[in-house]
């Protein structure tokens, strides 16, 4: 399994190449802005084909995954403390782009989510974190392509994954996405290899893709 990280930073024609590489055959894209609003998210997903809502998952916007029928939401350590914080002051919110009053845990609890997924640093957060999220992002596994001097530090087999897929985040790109099966990770999550040159996007993930697959020969 691939999934792409949209980049931190703002991309020329990003959503043509969301959608390129969506038609490529990406099984999941994950936008992750941090700093942007929920606002900056919308006009962002009222741009992208809605045929492919249902392979993109958000970060920490509960509301609009619902509102999208997304795939499911990706939370940051700081998205499940907010979301513990408020669901212990409110009780009620408004439903977007309706007229009645929710739970506020409809729009932001995992169980309502087909997928979830959070990120960890080490090998113990798998058995550590809370069963209701299905994925989980393992980082840094290697060198980071995207932030110069974030080393990675978590290379070798898993333990037990406690029946949870697990992506390698962290340096993944063509020169090293054979070693992860046989250190039993269920794939990969790819930003830098992908955003580092915007306009090779679909051309490196289709590499890479293609070298996951074969190390099922190997």
């Amino acid at each position: 399994m691939i999934w792409i990280i949209t980049s931190p930073e703002r991309i020329h024609e990003e959503v043509d190449i969301l959608a390129a590489l969506l038609t490529a055959g990406v099984e999941r894209v994950l936008l992750r802005k941090p700093g942007w609003s929920a606002g900056q998210y919308a006009a962002l997903l009222d741009k992208l084909p809605p045929e492919y809502y249902n392979r993109v998952l958000i970060s920490d916007h509960g509301a609009l995954a619902a509102r999208y029928s997304l795939a499911g939401v990706h939370w940051s350590r700081e998205g499940i403390q907010r979301f513990l914080s408020d669901a212990a002051t409110s009780n009620e919110k408004t439903a977007p782009g309706a007229g009645e009053t929710e739970p506020l845990t409809s729009y932001l609890s995992p169980e309502n989510f087909k997928e979830n997924s959070t990120g960890i640093h080490s090998p113990e957060g798998i058995t550590l974190t809370d069963k209701r999220f299905q994925t989980l992002l393992l980082s840094p596994v290697f060198n980071s392509i995207s932030k110069p001097g974030y080393h990675g530090r978590v290379q070798g087999m898993l333990p037990d994954k406690n029946n949870r897929r697990v992506l390698a985040l962290g340096g993944v790109d063509h020169s090293n996405i054979h070693l992860l099966k046989p250190w039993q990770f269920d794939g990969a999550a790819l930003l830098g290899a992908i955003w580092k040159i915007p306009a090779q996007a679909v051309e490196n993930y289709c590499r890479i893709q293609q070298l996951w697959n074969k190390s099922d020969l190997t």
